[in-house]
C-alpha cells in the first residue's frame, strides 16, 4: 500500500523511496512492505504498536540494516547499508540517546570531527544546533547530569548539526515525562521546519503523529494498512486495527437491521441498538468505532421500555436533543487521564461485558474533572451515555 501518491505532493520530489521490502528472523516475517513513498521536507510517521515492525523498518530505511528483499532508494538513486555516501545524508536518532562520556558541547561536535572543519565552524553549528534545540546554556553540562529531556534534545541536536537530509527518529518521546512531551514536541516541530529536513517518525503514540506528521502510515503485522494525512486516518479508520490504534477506545461489532435515508439502525453482539450515517445493505456486518471524547454522560439511566411513553409533565421535562444514541448503564471505573477523566460504563444490554477495555457491552468517555465532579461519578453509579449517529464511525467487519 502506498504512503503516498503524486496528488498529495504536488511537484516535490520524492526523498525515500522502498519497494517490496521483505524481512524475516527464522521463520517469522517482521515486515513485509509493498510500497513506500516519502517526498522532500515533509514528516511521515510510522505508526503502531508493539511487535508491528516499526524498529525493523527503522533500521532497514536508516541503512543500518540490509533487507532479505527489495530496494530503498534515496533522492532516486539506489542505496543500501554499504553505501557510505548516502548515509552521510542521514542522521537516525534511537529511543535510547547514544551518547559518550563528556560535555554537551562535545557530543554534539562529534560527528563534524571527521568532516575536517575548521574549529570556527564546529564551533559556530554546534551553538546553532544547541539553541535550536533551546539547550546552549548547557554546553558545558556533563551529560550525566542531564534529564531525560535534556538527552533527548542532545541526541537531536548531534543529529541536526551535520546537516542531514534525511532524519530518522525512533519514538523520540517515549522515554519522557508527559509534562515533558509537549514542550518537546512543539521545539522538535520548529526545528524540523526551519530545516527543511525530510523526517520519518516511528512511533506507537497517535497524539505523537497528529503533533508531528504531515502524513501517516499505520503499521500491522510488518504491512501498511492504511496512509493519509493524520485527520484522514484518525477520523476515516479503514479497519478496527487503525481505529483502535488511532484512539476509539470503544470498538463493536454488529449486524445492520435496516438502513434508510442514509441512516442504519445496528444491533450489536451484546444486543445493543445504535443509529449510525452510512448506507449499508441489511443483514451485513460492520464495527463500530466511537472516539471517548465524542460520549457525554447524563445522570441516572434512560427511561426504560415500561416508561416510553412518559405523561405529559414528564414530556416536558425531557429535553429535546439531535442525538439519537442513548444507552443506560452503571460506572464501572474512573481514572484519571490528566486533566481529563476516563469513565467506562457497563451498559445495560443482552450479554453483558466483563472486561475494564473496549468490552462489546461497554463504551468509554473521557470527560472534565468538573464534569465527573459535578455528577458524582463513581463505580455503580447510574448515567446514560449519550453519542450522536455522526460521531460513530463505520468500518466494514
Amino acid at each position: 500500500m502506498k504512503v503516498a501518491d503524486a496528488g498529495s505532493s504536488g511537484l516535490r520530489p520524492v526523498a525515500i523511496e522502498a519497494r517490496e521490502l521483505r524481512k524475516s528472523y527464522g521463520s517469522r516475517t517482521v515486515v513485509s512492505l509493498e510500497e513506500l513513498v516519502v517526498y522532500e521536507r515533509e514528516v511521515v510517521a510510522v505508526l503502531g504498536p508493539n511487535g508491528a515492525g516499526k524498529s525493523t523498518l527503522f533500521r532497514m530505511l536508516a541503512l543500518l540494516e540490509k533487507p532479505d528483499a527489495g530496494w530503498i532508494a534515496y533522492f532516486g538513486r539506489r542505496v543500501d547499508v554499504a553505501d557510505l555516501a548516502a548515509r552521510r545524508r542521514s542522521a537516525a536518532v534511537f529511543q535510547r540517546p547514544l551518547l559518550f562520556q563528556g560535555s554537551v558541547a562535545d557530543n554534539v561536535g562529534f560527528g563534524l570531527r571527521f568532516r575536517r572543519l575548521s574549529r570556527r565552524e564546529v564551533k559556530a553549528r554546534v551553538g546553532s544546533a544547541l539553541a535550536l534545540m533551546q539547550i546552549a546554556n548547557l554546553a558545558k553540562a556533563d551529560v550525566r547530569t542531564l534529564s531525560g529531556g535534556e538527552l533527548q534534545r542532545v541526541a537531536i541536536a548531534r543529529a541536526l548539526v551535520t546537516e542531514p537530509e534525511i532524519l530518522f527518529l525512533d519514538e523520540p518521546t517515549s522515554s519522557l515525562d508527559v509534562h515533558v512531551r509537549r514542550r518537546f514536541r512543539e521545539d522538535l516541530k520548529r526545528a524540523v521546519e526551519h530545516l527543511a529536513v525530510t523526517v520519518v517518525l516511528i512511533t506507537h503514540e497517535h497524539g505523537e503523529a497528529l503533533a508531528l506528521a504531515h502524513r501517516v502510515a499505520v503499521l500491522q503485522d510488518g504491512a501498511i494498512v492504511q496512509a493519509g494525512t493524520p485527520e484522514e486516518v484518525f477520523t476515516y479508520p479503514r479497519n478496527a486495527f487503525v481505529a483502535d490504534l488511532s484512539g476509539a477506545e470503544t470498538i463493536w461489532h454488529g449486524t445492520v437491521l435496516s438502513s434508510r435515508d442514509g441512516l442504519s439502525t445496528v444491533r450489536t453482539e451484546a444486543g445493543i441498538t445504535a443509529e449510525v450515517v452510512c448506507e449499508a445493505s441489511p443483514g451485513s456486518t460492520v464495527v463500530l468505532a466511537i472516539r471517548p471524547e465524542d460520549v457525554a454522560l447524563a445522570a441516572g439511566p434512560e427511561p426504560g421500555p415500561a416508561a416510553s411513553a412518559p405523561s405529559m409533565s414528564q414530556a416536558l421535562a425531557l429535553p429535546l436533543t439531535s442525538v439519537r444514541n442513548r444507552w443506560s448503564g452503571t460506572v464501572h471505573a474512573v481514572t484519571s487521564a490528566g486533566p481529563l477523566v476516563r469513565v467506562v460504563v457497563a451498559l445495560d444490554c443482552e450479554k453483558p461485558s466483563t472486561t475494564t477495555f473496549a468490552g462489546e457491552g461497554e463504551v468509554i468517555s473521557l470527560i472534565t474533572r468538573a464534569s465527573a465532579e459535578e455528577l458524582a461519578l463513581a463505580p455503580g453509579v447510574r448515567v446514560t451515555a449519550s453519542v450522536k449517529a455522526t460521531a460513530l464511525q463505520v468500518l466494514t467487519g
